[in-house]
């Protein structure tokens, strides 16, 4: 089910272009904060970041790291980074690599922990945790049933997969085995679920489409290290009083 396939101009283009010295992306317009009426932005220094994306199916760690603008309010002092939109916030592997390294491990019969953490470049302890948040991310029935009401007469029932293929066991519990077939069940649900947009989505995974739209419209995260998400914080004004 996986439709993953990034072309590496976008993500080369930008680090080739951004950074101290040679470009920042447009000023923002407006505060983050909706309480905030001020639309005085200015620019905050810049972050270095090392993360793995796919690029053309294929793993991509930027060694040189890649240079993200900082941006404050002059109104009331937040600040935020702006991240081009192959970029998931507090990530050293992007949600696309995380996708693509779970269906290689789950959709494979033969594939096993080593195998993929090598293809992938991480430890095989990764993508257990991996699985882990996924697998607490969304229910797969209410991810699916918010495809058929997008698009009625689209199959969507009858992709969902009853087991996780395997000659050989992957889940040494019961527990375990319920965890890996929550996770493909929710990875072939959001991939119905993008299919199922009138407009389809302009970024390639649907698991980071999901996340990415989640972070902007309610300001959650999912963390790696904390299962499900992680609510929004309103960092109250801590500047000099107002005059």
């Amino acid at each position: 089910m996986s439709s993953i396939a990034r072309a590496s101009p976008e993500i080369k283009s930008y680090a080739a272009s951004m950074g101290p010295g040679r470009g920042r992306p447009p000023r923002p317009s407006a505060c983050t904060r909706s309480s905030c009426p001020s639309n005085r932005i200015w620019y905050d220094g810049w972050r270095l970041v090392f993360v793995t994306l796919l690029v053309e199916g294929q793993p991509l760690r930027l060694d040189d790291g890649l240079w993200l603008q900082r941006v404050a309010c002059a109104g009331c002092w937040t600040s935020w980074t702006l991240r081009p939109a192959f970029l998931y916030p507090h990530r050293s592997y992007e949600p696309d690599v995380v996708e693509a390294a779970s269906l290689s491990y789950l959709s494979d019969a033969k594939a096993s922990y080593a195998r993929v953490a090598s293809q992938f470049g991480c430890s095989w302890t990764a993508i257990w945790a991996w699985m882990c948040t996924l697998s607490c991310l969304a229910e797969p029935a209410a991810v699916l049933a918010e495809a058929t009401r997008l698009a009625p007469a689209a199959p969507s029932v009858e992709l969902m997969p009853r087991v996780v293929p395997q000659d050989h066991v992957k889940g040494r519990s019961a527990e375990r085995q319920a965890v890996l077939l929550r996770v493909l069940q929710l990875l072939t649900a959001l991939t119905v679920l993008a299919r199922a947009h009138s407009v389809p989505s302009a970024d390639p995974s649907p698991l980071r489409s999901y996340l990415v739209v989640a972070f902007l419209t309610d300001g959650r995260r999912a963390l790696v290290t904390r299962p499900g998400w992680s609510p929004a914080i309103d960092v109250a004004h801590r500047g000099p009083p107002r005059r």
